[in-house]
């Protein structure tokens, strides 16, 4: 009875599940003393008993703090859960004993630990290894070792760890005996094990057996399933080989259940050093066909589409048709001003919003690419996308190519080459702050159609446990963009460009979880270190920006760095000699402005969130409280590459709920910085018959005669009003999914 309540789990596997009542003795805090082998949060996740939650300690959040009684029965339990959890560590001699401080029926739990003189491994010994190449590797970095404490789990550990490694080395029928003494009086243990290896075995035959969906067909042939599981026969038994192999059958999706097993009848002839590979696979449904619809704050009503064949003309090859439409109720669908409401203010406020968002595209996978363990992919696409008040770019048709996963060094990557014909058109004002592109036939070449061919290559290592909601763990992303004449771009278009994002996550305590992200990205010339070559242009999609939900929430998207101002009303100054010598000039304050983001060729964002898990509906509702750092701007040949007097941080909290598409995010982020001095534009209209559409420049201070050539820029003098009290400050956002 001991023993079966010292190893009952605790507090990871079972909750305190005994109900308050109003007399019942409240759990405030439980603290370990004394533990020097192992951390407070391991021992923490043995025992029962458990702390209220950290709201319990705010006396204004009291009331919704999870109440966690003290169960006296339990917790006399987890004295022996800590006994025995060390006891089968190797401290034979440890001695627990508890302090609980009580008042106003609330209690603090303190565990004192006496760990004592730990039982020490001094004889450890491995046998039967003598038939196995390289048997070093087999044995190297065990959980246990010579001098180290003896840990009755950490030689089943070992056991374990050497008849997996011998299962990737050829020997399917490894097994290891173990047997170990321990003389307490000397404080000392002997291991011994003993390693079975059995026949060394090469596969002779992969069976494969298919499934048919209920009441169909099977329309997946044999061979083309060897293709994809990647082993034949010959090759040696390899664990980790079949692994990959089940999970590539898994990824094309072609398939419901995938089983592999190793036949224990032997192969005629062959004695036992043959094995048969059975593959046991039931095929999914064929066609697959998904639509969905949405809202967003800037593209208003959106609807997508998919149709997908898994066995396109055999072989797993897989066809995807995919389309999206978006700004439905704003661009060229918007129904009148019926639909008006069902768009977001700000949505209405963007001079390349009048067009609907599209894309089309159709998607050819290759499951095995000449017997290559690569999965290659051709999209033939054509869509129109838009950034607000930046940019809109427009591709009739693209081509898109990309391989992976090649692996390197260890490394997977992702190669991909994009050939597109198309234009993008941004606002002048872009064009002649960012390229000194004022006049309107410059203009029009830089918008005119062009071949954009880009080369990239991405490496992605995650290490995170959870693809949708990472709890712990790390990810690294690094991507390379080239572009230029070589490969096939129009020669204005040259770049290289590098981003690299880096995140970390860490579980804290029992609902908290620490978030960080740092994403770095830079724009480099291919003739040099620095952009600004005579000549040279950087399509603006390709542009570096931040600030939105995503990046830096205390701006709106895109307008965290370089920017230019269309201003509404300015003042026209006479200054002679000649009649019409007048310049224009905005007064400071006195002229509403749209922001017109340019983007940069460098950009620094640090992201770090501390997201916690309600007190009540856990699972469904979250909150978080974060802290984004960033900049984006134009490195020249005469700026550092990092400026940190250009960084800003913008706090916010936010909350989060869990649905099964997602987590929908409200985030509220405090913005306490005045926008920066740029320079301030007035763009006329266009007329009815194409007169019109002239930009001048109307900076305080300028000195740019009205419809004359300018000979100098546009100076950056014009700076928007500071915000007024603390709710103008405040910059909302509301998006699907977490920020990184």
């Amino acid at each position: 009875m001991v023993v079966a309540l010292a190893v009952a789990p605790g507090r990871d596997a079972r909750a305190q599940t005994e109900t308050c009542i109003p007399t019942s003795t409240l759990v405030r805090s439980v603290e370990f003393d004394g533990n020097r082998a192992f951390s407070a949060d391991e021992l923490a996740s043995r025992i029962v008993t458990t702390p209220m939650s950290w709201l319990s300690r705010v006396p204004v959040f009291r009331v919704f703090a999870t109440r966690q009684c003290l169960d006296e029965r339990e917790f006399a339990g987890d004295v022996l859960r800590l006994f025995y959890f060390y006891r089968t560590h190797g401290y034979p001699f440890v001695n627990v004993d508890t302090v609980v401080k009580r008042g106003d029926r609330r209690a603090d739990v303190r565990f004192v630990i006496a760990e004592g003189t730990p039982t020490v491994i001094d004889t450890l010994t491995i046998t039967g290894l003598d038939s196995v190449r390289d048997a070093r590797r087999v044995v190297e970095d065990l959980p246990i070792e010579r001098g180290g404490a003896f840990d009755e789990s950490g030689v089943s550990a070992a056991r374990d760890t050497i008849v997996r490694r011998l299962r990737n080395v050829g020997y399917p029928h490894a097994d290891v005996l173990r047997n170990y003494s321990v003389e307490r009086n000397r404080r000392s243990a002997t291991v011994e094990l003993q390693v079975i290896t059995g026949p060394l075995v090469h596969i002779g035959e992969v069976t494969i057996n298919l499934e048919p969906v209920p009441g169909g067909t099977v329309h997946m042939a044999p061979d083309a399933v060897r293709a994809i599981l990647g082993v034949q026969p010959g090759d040696l038994y390899v664990d980790r080989d079949l692994v990959a192999g089940q999970r590539r059958l898994f990824q094309t999706e072609a398939f419901r259940q995938v089983r592999i097993e190793l036949d224990s009848a032997p192969i005629a002839g062959a004695g036992d050093t043959l094995a048969r590979i059975v593959v046991h696979a039931a095929e999914a449904e064929r066609y697959a066909v998904a639509v969905g619809g949405g809202w967003g704050t800037l593209d208003c009503v959106r609807t997508q589409g998919s149709l997908t064949d898994y066995n396109f003309f055999g072989g797993a090859r897989r066809l995807d048709v995919n389309a999206r439409l978006s700004r439905i109720g704003v661009g060229a669908l918007a129904f009148g001003s019926s639909a008006e409401h069902l768009c977001y203010p700000d949505a209405h406020d963007d001079q390349f919003g009048d067009l609907l968002n599209y894309y089309v595209g159709v998607t050819f996978r290759q499951p095995v690419l000449f017997g290559f363990r690569t999965v290659p992919a051709v999209t033939v696409y054509s869509e129109q996308r838009w950034e607000y008040n930046s940019y809109r770019r427009t591709t009739p048709i693209g081509l898109s190519l990309t391989l992976s996963p090649v692996v390197a060094l260890g490394v997977p990557l992702t190669f991909g080459y994009s050939l597109e014909y198309g234009q993008t058109k941004a606002s002048p004002a872009f064009f002649c702050a960012q390229s000194q592109l004022c006049d309107p036939s410059d203009r029009a070449n830089a918008e005119r159609p062009k071949v954009t061919a880009v080369f990239s290559v991405s490496a992605v290592s995650d290490w995170g446990d959870s693809p949708l909601n990472v709890g712990r763990g790390a990810s690294l992303r690094v991507e390379y963009r080239h572009a230029s004449p070589t490969i096939g771009s129009d020669p204005q278009i040259r770049f290289n460009k590098v981003i690299t994002d880096a995140s970390a996550f860490i579980d804290i305590g029992w609902a908290g979880r620490l978030a960080v992200r740092l994403r770095l990205g830079a724009l480099f010339d291919t003739r040099g270190f620095d952009l600004g070559t005579e000549g040279q242009f950087v399509p603006i999609q390709e542009r570096l920006f931040a600030g939105g939900p995503n990046t830096v929430r205390g701006y709106r998207q895109n307008q965290l760095g370089p920017a230019v101002y269309i201003v509404q009303r300015y003042d026209s100054v006479f200054v002679g000699p000649a009649a019409g010598d007048s310049v224009y000039r905005a007064r400071q304050g006195d002229a509403s402005e749209t922001v017109v983001p340019i983007g940069g060729n460098t950009m620094v964002v640090a992201n770090l969130e501390y997201r916690v898990r309600s007190p009540w509906l856990g699972r469904l509702l979250q909150f978080s409280a974060f802290a984004d750092v960033g900049s984006v701007w134009n490195r020249n040949s005469d700026s550092t590459l990092l400026r940190t007097d250009a960084l800003r941080w913008t706090p916010g909290v936010g909350i989060r709920f869990v649905t099964g598409i997602g987590t929908i995010r409200f985030d509220v982020a405090y913005n306490g910085y005045r926008r920066d001095a740029s320079q301030a534009y007035y763009d006329t209209p266009l007329g009815a018959n194409g007169t019109g559409g002239q930009l001048y420049c109307v900076s305080p201070g300028n000195t740019i005669i009205a419809d004359k050539a300018h000979p100098v820029a546009c100076p950056a003098t014009y700076q928007p009003p500071t915000p007024g009290g603390f709710l103008s400050r405040l910059v909302p956002s509301i998006s699907i999914g977490e920020a990184f």
